[in-house]
């Protein structure tokens, strides 16, 4: 995760530090003004300034596309995973060390759910590159309620549990429902929510998306394809520099943002990929060698130059996986620890192309 933040986000632990410091010592400050210890204020601020600096720090290359904000079950599935849990985590400390200084367990659970939503709605409209999706407002959520519980409970344990107020109770109705409203009315106006009612988003500019995407699309799917969106990523197993990552219609693909060269597809309906040779039957080994091995030479010439023999390995329902290695890398490692360059493409038994993933790690 270390590596792929500062990859994608080069900028993102300069923009934590600057911001760490001049929020750490603004709290400081105002915290020796009033009389108050500086710890607790201090720590909250250096918190703050971390949320910031890793939900709005720009990624490398921009955002592409309109403005649009993911609310479908696809969605859903982040919510429980690695970069899920990494959400969560990113508010419990916020909302622990905001309750500590200010007492207010309420508003601080408010104020962190209308700072997620904010800055989910930020990150689409200035095109910092990152996706607004409403799992992220979910996990951060449920991050703020876990940080305010257990900063309950501590105080209780120490004997200085705050006590609930109507104070605390109007200032978290007003932060949430003020808020949140203004929220919805901006998303409302200027950014398309879509998901499981049906509606897709608008079909983003592809001069934003850049030639290479829209080449790729229309030559891996057909000219009828819509481009759904575009995100920045990065994986250093495959790729030492950023990919821009597009999902359409029928399946998605990555390719390097900087070179164009395709990285992986995933044809995800079975019309999408080439038509097998003849009938839906299973084919003989010799035709799905070829199928796969001219699907290779011709979108990854790198890796599968002409007279390439990959090797062939059984897959799952009589699939079989083509693992094509470029005959200049001795040893199959370019002379690189951290991996080798290969080219891997799965066929179907019917003669289709499944997927294909490329590794160039350099």
């Amino acid at each position: 995760m270390l590596e792929v933040s500062l990859s994608a986000a080069p900028l993102l632990f300069p923009a934590c530090a600057v911001l760490g410091v001049l929020f750490g010592a603004a709290a400081f400050l105002l915290a020796r003004q009033r009389g108050r210890p500086p710890l607790g204020p201090v720590l909250w601020a250096v918190a703050l300034a971390g949320e910031l600096a890793v939900t709005l720090t720009p990624t490398t290359g921009g955002s592409f596309g309109r403005p649009s904000c993911v609310f479908d079950p696809g969605g859903w599935e982040v919510a429980h995973g690695l970069q899920g849990a990494l959400n969560l985590a990113l508010y419990v400390p916020l909302a622990a060390l905001g309750v500590w200084v200010f007492r207010r367990p309420l508003s601080v659970a408010a104020g962190c759910v209308l700072l997620s939503a904010g800055t989910e709605l930020v990150q689409t409209l200035l095109r910092t590159g990152r996706s607004c999706d409403v799992a992220d407002l979910l996990d951060n959520s449920s991050g703020a309620l876990l940080g305010t519980v257990l900063a309950v409970a501590a105080l209780a344990r120490a004997g200085r549990r705050p006590a609930a107020s109507r104070r605390d109770a109007l200032g978290a109705l007003g932060t949430a429902g003020g808020g949140l409203a203004a929220v919805a009315l901006v998303v409302w106006l200027y950014v398309p929510l879509y998901g499981p009612s049906g509606r897709t988003p608008p079909r983003p500019d592809l001069t934003n998306v850049g030639v290479p995407a829209q080449r790729l699309m229309e030559g891996l799917f057909g000219p009828g394809d819509r481009l759904e969106r575009t995100s920045l990523t990065a994986d250093t197993a495959r790729s030492a520099f950023p990919l821009t990552e597009a999902v359409t219609d029928r399946g998605r693909f990555r390719f390097e943002a900087r070179s164009g060269l395709l990285v992986s597809v995933e044809f995800t309906t079975p019309e999408a990929a080439a038509p097998p040779p003849r009938s839906e039957g299973p084919r003989p080994e010799d035709e799905l060698l070829y199928v796969g091995t001219q699907f290779a030479r011709t979108w990854f010439p790198d890796l599968a130059p002409d007279g390439a023999r990959p090797t062939v390995a059984p897959g799952p329902d009589g699939a079989r996986l083509l693992t094509f290695r470029p005959p200049d890398a001795p040893g199959n490692t370019s002379g690189n620890a951290s991996g080798p360059r290969l080219l891997e493409v799965t066929v179907s038994a019917s003669g289709r192309v499944l997927s294909a993933t490329a590794s160039r790690p350099r």
